[in-house]
């Protein structure tokens, strides 16, 4: 991948961070009548085609079998968020399903400590805390003003942030092991492509394929711009700033999510900012700049 500067990292990862966000609203348009493990398995399955032009350019080598099970857990732990945000988003906002997300760095920095251990990790530690506590704050805003966000959508998400939060640390834990070398495009198509075929053979068995009938050109529209848009040109956003950018820094940029969503709600769909709103945008905002901060400081330092 074509080096960049450090500026032009930082500016793709904005971008990055609101492609994220927009994501959570666009998911939010998919008919919530058509079954949700459906609508995860064609979304991985969409993206991991896209991923196919490049991976038939590359003529990688053949996958061992103990590579395709990594691939086969890798992609269960997509199917698994995915999934999960579908099935939220039928009980709960964008706006909510968009906040519980940012809790994502956090949970990844104490899969790392235990996969992936590294004394750096700590100085990450309390900026995420003030981000993660701002985002709590902001996640406490549900559906209408004064109402809490329901239990159940809240536990189920939560089940598929694990998951991705897992994701990371598990994939270059892989890449260590048995799947040393493997480029991220190889990596990201295999593991889609295991998620949607678990997704929708599970489909299959739960009846779930017949909920298919109702989808819409629009429905269709949709996933194909989540596909493109949410998975494939964040992917390649996000491994251009990689290597650019110090890691906590490009971690960091998940945090605006929460900013841009609620500025969202604020300006766009009009909705008074509450206390509790302002208080956790802050902290999400505190936090986020300390991290680039000390980023910076690290970079200069190493320079």
């Amino acid at each position: 991948m074509k080096h960049v500067g450090f500026a032009a990292a930082h500016w793709g990862m904005l971008i990055w961070a609101m492609l994220i966000a927009s994501s959570f609203f666009a998911a939010a348009q998919v008919s919530q009548t058509i079954d949700p493990i459906l609508l995860t398995g064609l979304r991985l399955l969409f993206s991991a085609m896209m991923f196919l032009p490049l991976l038939l350019l590359k003529h990688t080598s053949p996958i061992s079998t103990r590579g395709l099970l990594a691939h086969a857990v890798l992609g269960l732990l997509l199917a698994t968020y995915f999934g999960s945000l579908f099935e939220a988003l039928r009980y709960t906002s964008a706006v909510n399903t968009a906040t519980l997300y940012t809790l994502v760095p956090l949970i990844t920095l104490f899969f790392e400590a235990f996969l992936l251990p590294n004394p750096s990790l700590k100085t990450r530690v309390l900026p995420m805390l003030v981000a993660a506590i701002g985002a709590l704050l902001l996640t406490l805003k549900g559906s209408a003003p004064g109402q809490l966000p329901a239990l159940y959508p809240s536990l189920v998400f939560g089940v598929g942030c694990l998951a991705m939060a897992l994701y990371s640390p598990l994939s270059q834990r892989f890449k260590a092991s048995v799947l040393k070398g493997r480029e991220p495009v190889t990596m990201t198509f295999w593991n889609m492509l295991f998620g949607a075929l678990f997704l929708l053979v599970f489909c299959l068995f739960s009846g779930g394929w017949r909920s298919g009938v109702q989808l819409s050109t629009l429905d269709i529209g949709w996933l194909v711009y989540l596909a493109l848009f949410g998975t494939l040109a964040t992917f390649w956003l996000l491994h251009r700033a990689i290597g650019v950018i110090a890691p906590s820094t490009v971690i960091s940029y998940v945090y605006l999510n929460t900013l841009f969503v609620t500025l969202i709600h604020w300006f766009w769909l009009r909705e008074q900012p509450m206390m509790i709103e302002i208080i956790g945008a802050t902290l999400v905002g505190v936090g986020m700049l300390t991290l680039v901060a000390g980023s910076r400081i690290a970079k200069v330092a190493t320079a």
